[in-house]
């Protein structure tokens, strides 16, 4: 298999990279460092693996486009997180998690490729009334983070409808590791 993540250079990203170069899978990471660091990637000697740096607020039809073609999966987790940075700077996390999940999305359809896995957030919930968090529960975005992800995947559960590209969306809770950040509110 052939695979892009985006994100790749982040905390869940180089995980998942890693898990796939060691499963035998070409991959493609397309990151623009602005949260994900090279280093997490540094320890993966394969000529299996490309990384390039990219930006996908860049636009469907940009030069993102290019890195798709012939791919059979995408995993997109490319995005910013965190609740406070989001409400001071709300533009800038639409761009990068609403406009940037759009145009990875129309440059997988355009693609053809074969299956794409979106990283929504459980961050949809706001603050659940109980617990364990059911799937069914009520959105209640209360957060640009949380509603720029929501649109994310909003977004992918309608390519899936209406131009038939296999989609699976999952709203991760609390991941945490080796490579996490341990700054900000979600290093805590």
């Amino acid at each position: 298999m052939k695979a892009i993540v985006s994100g790749g250079a982040g905390f869940i990203g180089s995980h998942l990279v890693e898990r796939l170069i060691d499963d035998g899978h070409d991959v493609v990471v397309l990151d623009n460092f602005s949260t994900g660091r090279r280093e997490n990637l540094g320890h993966i000697k394969s000529k299996k693996l490309k990384v390039a740096e990219v930006d996908i607020r860049g636009g469907a039809g940009s030069e993102l486009e290019k890195y798709f073609y012939n791919i059979d999966w995408v995993f997109h987790l490319a995005a910013l997180a965190d609740i406070v940075p989001s409400i001071q700077r709300p533009i800038d996390y639409h761009k990068a998690n609403a406009d940037g999940t759009f145009n990875v999305l129309e440059a997988s359809r355009r693609a053809g490729v074969k299956r794409f896995v979106y990283a929504a957030s459980s961050s949809c919930y706001g603050i659940p009334k109980k617990y364990p968090t059911k799937e069914t529960d009520p959105i209640d975005t209360r957060y640009p983070y949380a509603l720029t992800k929501y649109a994310g995947e909003l977004y992918v559960l309608n390519w899936n409808r209406i131009y038939g590209l296999p989609t699976v969306s999952l709203r991760l809770f609390n991941v945490y590791g080796p490579r996490s950040r341990t700054s900000g509110t979600y290093g805590m």
